[in-house]
C-alpha cells in the first residue's frame, strides 16, 4: 500500500511539473521572450528541458526521502561475501565432524576384533585346561583305586607279618610312595583348580568386554543414543545480582526441570533417588560460586551431554555458561534481499533470506541448538510472505527486522517482522 501511494504520488507530481513546464514554453514562445540572447525558439526549448531535469531531480528526490532502502540499496554486496564464507566454514566444521566420527567408528571396530581375538584365545587356553584337568583327575582315580587295592593288600600280609617281614617293608615303602604321589596329584589339582577359576574369570571378563564394546557399537550403528556427546540436554537464564541461597535455590529448580524433562527419554532412573542425571557435587558448587561472582546481569546455563548416552543408561551431564544479552533491539534492522516477483525462484530466494538472517545472528551471538541453527520461521509466515510477493509485479525488496527484542538463548521463530516494497523505477 506505502509502495502504492508513493508511486502515485510521484506520477502525480511528474505530471504536474511536465503541464507547467509546458505552459511555461508555450508563453515563452507566443510571447517571444529571449534568454541570454538566445532566440525564443531555443528559449522555449531550454525551458522544457530543465522541466525534464525538475521532474527526474524530483522523482529521485522523493523516493530517495521516503525509502531508506534506496539509500542502502547499493551496499549489500559486502554481506553477501560475508554469508558465503561463513557457509564455507560451517561445512568446513561438519566434514571435520564426520570424519572423527568414522574415525571413532573404526576404532571401536578394531578394539571389538581384538576383543573376539583375545576371546577365542581365552576360550582355546581354558579348554586345553579343562582337558589337562580330566585327565588329571583320572590319574587320581586310578592312584586312589591302587592305594585301595595295596590297603587291601597290607592288611593280607599283616595276616602274614611273621613269615612275609621282607614284603611288608616294601610295601610300606610302596604306600608312603603312592602317598607322596597322591600328594603331589591334589596340590597339582589345586593349583589347576585354581588356573581355571582365573580363566573363568578372564573369559568372564573378555566376554563382557566385548558385549560392551559390541553393544556400543551397534549403538553407533542402530542409532539408539538418546543424547550425543555435547547435545544440550535442557538450557535456562538465570539473573545474577542475587543473594548466594536465591541463586542456589534457582540452581536447584533449574535441575529439577532438567531431570523431568530427561525423564520424557527412555534412560536409567535411580530407584532410591528418582533422578535421572549423573553430575559431580563439586562442579554445581563451582557453577553457583561462578553465577554469584558474574559481573554481566543474565547468565545463560546449559546443561549438555559428557558423553554418548544410549538408552537405559545413565545421563552423565555437565554445565557450560554463557553471558545472556540483548543480539537484535526491537525493530532494528537484520537483513534483505531483492526478488523478481514474476520469477520463478521465489521460495528459493526466500529461503537464502532465511540463511542471511540465520548467518547474521549467529555473528552477533545468538546460541545455536544441537544442529547448529537459530531457528526459523514456520511454514505458515514463509508462504504468507511467498502470496504476498506474488502480488506484485517485476523485483521487490523484503527487508527482515526483528520484531521483538531478541536475546542471545531466544530462537528465531515469530519474532521476525517483514517488510515488502517494489524496487520499479530504481
Amino acid at each position: 500500500m506505502y509502495g502504492i501511494l508513493l508511486v502515485s504520488v510521484v506520477i502525480t507530481l511528474s505530471g504536474f511539473m511536465a503541464y507547467l513546464g509546458d505552459q511555461i514554453g508555450m508563453k515563452i514562445g507566443k510571447k517571444r521572450i529571449s534568454l541570454f540572447g538566445l532566440r525564443p525558439k531555443y528559449t522555449s526549448i531550454i525551458i522544457t528541458v530543465l522541466t525534464g531535469v525538475l521532474i527526474a531531480t524530483l522523482t529521485i528526490t522523493v523516493i530517495l526521502l521516503t525509502n531508506n532502502g534506496v539509500r542502502k540499496a547499493l551496499f549489500n554486496i559486502q554481506e553477501v561475501l560475508v554469508r558465503l564464507d561463513d557457509l564455507n566454514q560451517q561445512l568446513a566444521v561438519k566434514d571435520r565432524s564426520l570424519q572423527d566420527r568414522e574415525v571413532e567408528i573404526a576404532e571401536r571396530e578394531r578394539e571389538l576384533v581384538l576383543i573376539q581375538q583375545q576371546k577365542t584365545e581365552l576360550e582355546e587356553k581354558l579348554n586345553q585346561n579343562q582337558q589337562e584337568f580330566a585327565r588329571t583327575r583320572q590319574k587320581l582315580l586310578a592312584t586312589q583305586d591302587e592305594l585301595t587295592n595295596t590297603r587291601s593288600d597290607v592288611k593280607e600280609l599283616e595276616n602274614k607279618r611273621v613269615e612275609l617281614q621282607d614284603t611288608n617293608q616294601e610295601l610300606n615303602e610302596r604306600i608312603a610312595s603312592l602317598h607322596e604321589q597322591r600328594k603331589e596329584l591334589e596340590n597339582k589339582m589345586v593349583v589347576l583348580n585354581e588356573k581355571i577359576d582365573s580363566l573363568n574369570e578372564d573369559y568372564e571378563k573378555a566376554r563382557f568386554m566385548a558385549y560392551k564394546y559390541g553393544a556400543g557399537l551397534q549403538y553407533y550403528r542402530e542409532g539408539d543414543i538418546v543424547f550425543q556427546r555435547g547435545d544440550i540436554i535442557y538450557s535456562d537464564v538465570i539473573e545474577t545480582g542475587q543473594t548466594q541461597q536465591e541463586i542456589v535455590d534457582q540452581l536447584s529448580a533449574f535441575l529439577e526441570r532438567a531431570d523431568q524433562k530427561v525423564k520424557e527419554y527412555p534412560v536409567r532412573v535411580d530407584e532410591e533417588l528418582g533422578t535421572t542425571l549423573q553430575l559431580r557435587a563439586e562442579e554445581i558448587f563451582t557453577v553457583a560460586r561462578t553465577i554469584i561472582n558474574a559481573d554481566y546481569d543474565r547468565v545463560i546455563v546449559s546443561l549438555v551431554a559428557s558423553v554418548n548416552v544410549p538408552q537405559g543408561d545413565w545421563v552423565y551431564a555437565n554445565f557450560i555458561l554463557n553471558e545472556d544479552f540483548i543480539v537484535f533491539q526491537q525493530d532494528e534492522y537484520i537483513a534483505e534481499c531483492v526478488i523478481d516477483a514474476d520469477g520463478k525462484d521465489i521460495e528459493d530466494k526466500l529461503s537464502e533470506l532465511l540463511t542471511d538472517i540465520n548467518t547474521r545472528a549467529v555473528r552477533e551471538g545468538l546460541l545455536v541448538d544441537n544442529q547448529g541453527d537459530v531457528g526459523s520461521i514456520d511454514y505458515d509466515e514463509f508462504y504468507r510472505l511467498h502470496n504476498q510477493i506474488l502480488n506484485y509485479h517485476g523485483k521487490v525488496k523484503i527487508k527482515a527486522y526483528a520484531g521483538e527484542d531478541i536475546w542471545r538463548e531466544d530462537r528465531l521463530s515469530n519474532n521476525l517482522s517483514f517488510e515488502i516494497s517494489s524496487v520499479e523505477g530504481e
